[in-house]
């Protein structure tokens, strides 16, 4: 197993079950109803997927998820033979880790005059990985999205970060520094921890080396500030997002795996 990995305490019962308002920012993630299922190294997953009592026949609207660590193999082929798939992958970065571009392009903090050009992106963002059976845009998204980032103003340090070139907005990243991030924390042992929300370059704009610049600028402010690792959710089918965060010193932690509808 990953040394990153946190420990993993008994689970009484695997099973749980969560339903979604289509407007909330959470229903953009993915289906409104979730059936998951806990892993645990000592169960048998053969056996808890075939007494799994699960709901939603032909509901696209109702998956069911197992998160399982990415190094285990067993389980892998075990979720394969039920017909799951792997969708969603939480990497993490160590600091120090992933390469230097050398773009030019001017990055700066994200200001309210921005709100328009920010939301485009990460809307786009989210559109674009929609494709891969996990994102859902809703008609709430852009919405939810815009009352999202305008939140970020509020924090005590900047942690919105957009590349312009030739005056026009291009690019756009966010992270949850420390105190912020404590919902995804416990998916490691290490700390403290940052996640990276967002990374979205405009689409005429990409392969120019704007998301490496500011992917790198990101990385080289939390590495000054003493996160001891970095986590992200990236669509593992994304072709795109995934060779693109593993040359940049990620490595797979966790894998969801999904069968939507959940029957």
């Amino acid at each position: 197993m990953d040394p990153l990995l946190p420990g993993f305490p008994p689970v009484d019962d695997p099973y749980s079950f969560s339903e979604l308002s289509e407007d909330s920012l959470s229903a953009s993630w993915g289906a409104l109803r979730t059936h998951a299922l806990t892993w645990h190294p000592g169960a048998d997953l053969d056996d808890q997927l075939r007494h799994w009592e699960l709901t939603g026949t032909g509901d696209h609207d109702t998956a069911a998820l197992v998160t399982v660590p990415s190094r285990a193999v067993d389980a892998a082929d075990t979720l394969v033979r039920h017909g799951f798939s792997p969708l969603l992958v939480i990497a993490a970065r160590l600091p120090g880790r992933g390469r230097g571009g050398g773009s030019t392009v001017k990055i700066r903090p994200l200001t309210h005059d921005d709100l328009d050009a920010a939301v485009e992106l990460n809307v786009e963002t989210t559109r674009y990985d929609s494709r891969f059976g996990m994102v859902t845009t809703r008609p709430s998204t852009p919405e939810r999205l815009r009352e999202h980032i305008t939140g970020m103003f509020d924090r005590p340090e900047p942690c919105a970060w957009l590349a312009e070139s030739e005056g026009e907005v291009v690019g756009f990243l966010y992270y949850d520094l420390p105190g912020y991030s404590d919902w995804i924390a416990g998916r490691t042992s290490v700390r403290p921890v940052a996640y990276l929300g967002l990374l979205g370059v405009r689409p005429d704009a990409r392969g120019g080396g704007i998301g490496a610049a500011l992917a790198d600028h990101a990385h080289g402010l939390l590495d000054e500030a003493g996160v001891g690792v970095t986590l992200l959710h990236h669509a593992l089918p994304n072709p795109l997002s995934t060779p693109f965060w593993y040359s940049h010193g990620y490595r797979p932690l966790w894998t969801t795996w999904q069968r939507r509808p959940a029957l």
